[in-house]
């Protein structure tokens, strides 16, 4: 299988579905990923480029945790890629094409933040300019816990896997500990689905706004 993941800030990957992934990768799914904006604002007493440096840095060490294949950096303004539609729809068109994935996993369209809210728009235009079979697109939790959700990934065996990946982004959990947590969240997961030690979950979404 082709899977492609949609990361606003390197991190998103690793704590929405960073088990999800290992998992694909350890079946030897193709597993790609982009990165929306490389999370500048992450790191605001750095200039861009720096800040740029050091999370890019960040997602490659997380990616090889991960077994990610393929990361392109778009670099988008953060907390503005719905500024920059235009550009990114062209790029990620592009990166479809080469691509050409089974399935997508992006941030869910109910997320707070506007560069989470973002991708949903952002992925089916760039998918109505591609000619490709239309992939599934599986949406993921990072800031706001879904409502409703409809797929569970059992991420018992690959957890620790997934901590590893999230506290790559090192500059991030310095001040906000998404390891604990993301391990918080997809422990209350598995419990409420009475079957498993930890879980992601996921809401499903038509490629298309039809």
């Amino acid at each position: 299988m082709k899977v492609l993941v949609i990361a606003p800030h390197p991190d998103d990957e690793s704590i929405g579905c960073g088990g999800a992934l290992f998992k694909h990768s350890r079946q030897r799914d193709r597993v790609a990923a982009v990165y929306l904006t490389s999370g500048e604002l992450g790191l605001k007493k750095l200039a861009r480029e720096e800040a740029w440096k050091i999370r890019e840095k960040e997602a490659r060490a997380a990616a090889k945790i991960l077994g990610l294949s393929k990361l392109t950096f778009l670099r988008a303004p953060d907390w503005y890629v719905a500024d920059t539609t235009e550009r990114l729809t062209s790029e990620l068109g592009a990166i479809l094409t080469r691509e050409s994935p089974e399935l997508i996993y992006l941030p869910h369209p109910a997320e707070w933040h506007p560069d989470h809210k973002a991708a949903l728009p952002l992925v089916r235009a760039a998918l109505n300019g591609c000619e490709i079979t239309p992939p599934t697109l599986r949406t993921y939790e990072v800031w706001t816990p879904l409502a409703e959700f409809d797929h569970v990934e059992d991420v018992s065996s690959v957890m620790p896997a997934k901590l590893r990946a999230i506290r790559a982004h090192r500059s991030q959990c310095h001040d906000l500990r998404y390891d604990r947590a993301m391990r918080g969240l997809n422990e209350y997961r598995g419990a409420m689905t009475g079957r498993y030690r930890y879980a992601e979950v996921f809401q499903v979404i038509a490629p298309n706004s039809a």
